[in-house]
């Protein structure tokens, strides 16, 4: 017969074995190697709506991003599982408590005896009130708990990463509007004058002024003045379901009425120089990826401690009588119980093994998928920036271009009037400055919408530094 002291040391020792076991079960994360600062930019030195800030129609803009947090449908489905990463998070901290309940039992019962089938009643009534408690010896249940809080801190951080890119997209859909609607009045232009340069070679006709080069010169004026009444409807079109994609994301019935900006906004500040890495800290989707890591590193230690013996105490009391109901009251009703149980897994067809294997198997998944999203930021940032230069540059070339091919549509229009050129000249001239100007109008877009990857890209402004220190 087993003496209390040796179970007691016997317990122990699991203990010792267990601890020992479980001390290299944590290691640390596995993290990409960050640079000190951006090599796409020189020189030296979160909030998800900060960036805001660097755009002059601010206010505008805001208004917009605050109206599709507020209404978007997806967004409130992120926020839901946040939700729910709560309400897990708290079941499994109510493991580790002791669990009570309470009851009340209520019977009759009769039955027939001797020969006169005399009528015996018996009752039976009771209250209890258990309580069981599983002791984490192990802290099998506090691993279980720590997980459930990173995945809490994973579902918050989706929930960021997607509010910011909403944002981004609210914001990025209404660029894309200006520029389809200031391409349209671009194309509008042009088709007044491509309408009127015809108009002439029409009068020319009417008057019997023509020759084999005048049907030519129609013939191209005809075809232009048509190609640009095709590309008109086509930004008309681009134009109404823009609006529908901007009413959609902001929760409203896309029936493609939104007016939101007529012109581009203008970027008040340019790159800071020097930007750290560290603000990659703060980018949502490696924050979900790091804590999903840790996560999963929790769960390997709560799989491996499954193996162990459990520790379990249970008490109840309560009153129990045959008589009255109200003798339940009477302390002489009274009776209790105390039991501890230990209880040690021996075969279950290589279940927990495997459970363990699983969960390793899992770890190191998510660990890599951390590894590979850090190394995607740091991608998409150093491509941003190095863009960022490159559409600067080719947005002050194409303005000059602008410039020069407006001066030599004028020029060519003066010549075709004095005789000095014929039509021909004169439409390629009108195609050069409407390619120019609808040059620059893409490529203002572009950098435009290179800036907001970049802040998509930064999880956010470039001020805000990360608050949160990293859990590993």
């Amino acid at each position: 017969m087993l003496r209390p002291t040796s179970i007691i040391w016997g317990l122990a020792s699991l203990w010792l074995v267990g601890c020992s076991t479980f001390t290299n079960l944590n290691p640390a994360l596995v993290k990409p190697s960050a640079p000190n600062a951006w090599t796409a930019v020189d020189g030296s030195n979160g909030a998800v709506d900060g960036w805001l800030e660097d755009f002059d129609q601010e206010r505008i803009l805001r208004a917009l991003v605050d109206e599709a947090i507020g209404k978007n449908y997806d967004l409130g489905t992120t926020l839901a599982r946040v939700r729910q990463a709560t309400a897990r998070a708290n079941i499994a901290g109510a493991a580790l408590l002791p669990q009570a309940t309470a009851g009340l039992l209520g019977s009759r019962s009769q039955r027939l005896r001797g020969s006169n089938f005399d009528k015996i009643t018996a009752n039976q009534f009771s209250t209890t009130f258990d309580i069981s408690w599983e002791l984490d010896g192990w802290g099998r249940l506090r691993n279980l708990k720590s997980s459930a809080l990173a995945d809490l801190r994973a579902t918050q951080a989706d929930y960021q990463a997607v509010r910011l890119s909403l944002a981004v997209n609210v914001i990025s859909n209404v660029l894309n509007l200006v520029e389809v609607q200031q391409q349209s009045e671009v194309t509008m232009q042009s088709l007044k004058s491509l309408r009127t340069n015809l108009d002439i070679l029409d009068a020319k006709l009417e008057a019997g002024d023509v020759d084999d080069r005048t049907a030519l010169e129609i013939t191209l004026s005809r075809a232009d003045v048509l190609r640009a009444e095709a590309s008109l409807a086509a930004s008309q079109r681009q134009a109404d379901a823009l609006k529908r994609v901007v009413e959609s994301l902001l929760g409203r019935y896309p029936e493609g009425a939104i007016q939101a900006l007529i012109d581009f906004p203008t970027l008040k500040r340019e790159v800071s120089a020097g930007l750290p890495s560290e603000l990659l800290l703060r980018r949502p989707d490696i924050v979900a990826a790091e804590q999903r890591a840790i996560a999963a590193t929790e769960d390997v230690q709560a799989s491996w401690k499954a193996l162990l013996p459990s520790f379990t105490i249970n008490s109840g009391a309560g009153t129990s009588t045959t008589n009255k109901f109200s003798d339940l009251l009477d302390p002489k009703a009274l009776v209790w119980d105390l039991a501890g149980r230990v209880s040690q897994t021996v075969f279950q067809g290589g279940r927990l093994v495997a459970g363990v294997e699983l969960s390793k198997a899992q770890r190191e998944e998510i660990a890599s998928r951390y590894a590979e999203t850090a190394l995607q930021a740091f991608r998409e940032v150093e491509t941003a920036l190095a863009a960022e230069a490159y559409y600067l540059q080719q947005q002050g070339k194409l303005e000059a271009a602008v410039e020069q091919a407006n001066l030599a549509e004028e020029l060519a229009l003066g010549q075709y009037q004095k005789g000095l050129v014929d039509i021909i000249t004169v439409l390629e001239s009108q195609r050069r400055a409407f390619d120019s100007r609808s040059n620059l109008l893409r490529v203002r877009n572009e950098r435009l919408q290179n800036r907001l990857d970049l802040y998509l890209a930064l999880g956010g402004d470039f001020d805000h530094r990360p608050t949160i220190s990293s859990q590993t």
